[in-house]
């Protein structure tokens, strides 16, 4: 058990015998704070060391889950809000919460994405890393593909169809969907699949994951997030696994993709969730009118 999932069952204790909570409030703050541990535990991050940037980027992400409403985003804060409030008294935590969970604006929140360029340049240092193949393999799962982290972690060979050019991963409420796959990433994931050498170790007949750890096993989040932070140390913007999800559905309405047709590709249940993109496109449709609007155009 980590450090931190100690302060939170210290916390809950206190909501229960100080504030004297029903033990069915208790286990809904306990619900809430489970993703924010396991988010910190992911990133190897102490709560002592939480940087308000850092929580920052953990508020971005929640507010851009595809399962919250605003009122669950809202009720998120106000659980993380009490209990870094208590470690804050306890001496265990260093930060004023006041100014970034008292009244969440979650327009704020908009989901981080990379450029194109920052993109290509994390493709270009997963080919110069350590395991080449892997690490490209993974990255196109996430943009080229659009996967959630756990799926992109839990998608078998079964659910790969190289020669029809077809992902058939399987999302949230046990729903499969049909991902085309675009030659660039159908060669870099057949390189990784195919090569006896540098590829996917065949050395384990137990699993028939498609992304494995270096001993043969289906890779964690953990693993995952590592990947992710040695390939974009060098950008300036915070990047998690979820990050080039957001990517994939961005440049995908940048290129002029339907958003009914971006909905069934990530997979989302309800076309709302997928037009929280629309928000972020806005700025670069006003670049395309900018540079190509006849009486525009001589401006630039």
């Amino acid at each position: 058990m980590s450090l931190n999932t100690n302060r939170m069952d210290a916390y809950l204790a206190f909501l229960g015998v100080e504030r004297n909570l029903s033990p069915k409030t208790i286990q809904s703050y306990q619900e809430d704070l489970r993703h924010f541990v396991a988010w910190l535990d992911e990133g190897g991050i102490d709560l002592k060391e939480l940087t308000p940037q850092k929580l920052d980027e953990f508020l971005t992400l929640t507010a851009s889950r595809a399962e919250y409403s605003p009122t669950s985003v809202a009720r998120h804060f106000s659980s993380l809000r009490g209990f870094l409030k208590y470690m804050q008294n306890q001496g265990e935590y260093n930060f004023s919460t006041e100014s970034m969970l008292e009244r969440p604006k979650l327009g704020h929140y908009l989901p981080e994405y990379l450029t194109r360029e920052e993109v290509d340049s994390v493709f270009e240092s997963a080919a110069n890393g350590k395991n080449p193949l892997r690490d490209t393999a993974l990255f196109e799962l996430m943009y080229s593909a659009g996967l959630r982290i756990s799926e992109a972690l839990g998608i078998k060979l079964s659910q790969l169809d190289l020669n029809n050019d077809w992902l058939t991963p399987i999302g949230k409420g046990n729903k499969q969907r049909l991902i085309p796959l675009g030659s660039k990433a159908k060669e870099n994931l057949r390189a990784w699949i195919e090569n006896k050498e540098e590829g996917r170790p065949h050395t384990n007949p137990t699993t028939d994951n498609i992304i494995l750890n270096a001993k043969g096993k289906p890779m964690s989040r953990m693993g995952a997030w590592k990947i992710v932070q040695q390939h974009t140390a060098h950008l300036t913007k915070q990047v998690s696994p979820h990050t080039f999800r957001h990517s994939f559905a961005t440049h995908c309405l940048e290129a002029g993709m339907d958003l009914r047709v971006l909905q069934e590709l990530l997979g989302h249940a309800d076309i709302s969730t997928t037009q929280i993109y629309t928000h972020i496109d806005k700025e670069f449709i006003k670049q395309e009118h900018r540079q190509f609007h006849p009486r525009e155009k001589h401006t630039l």
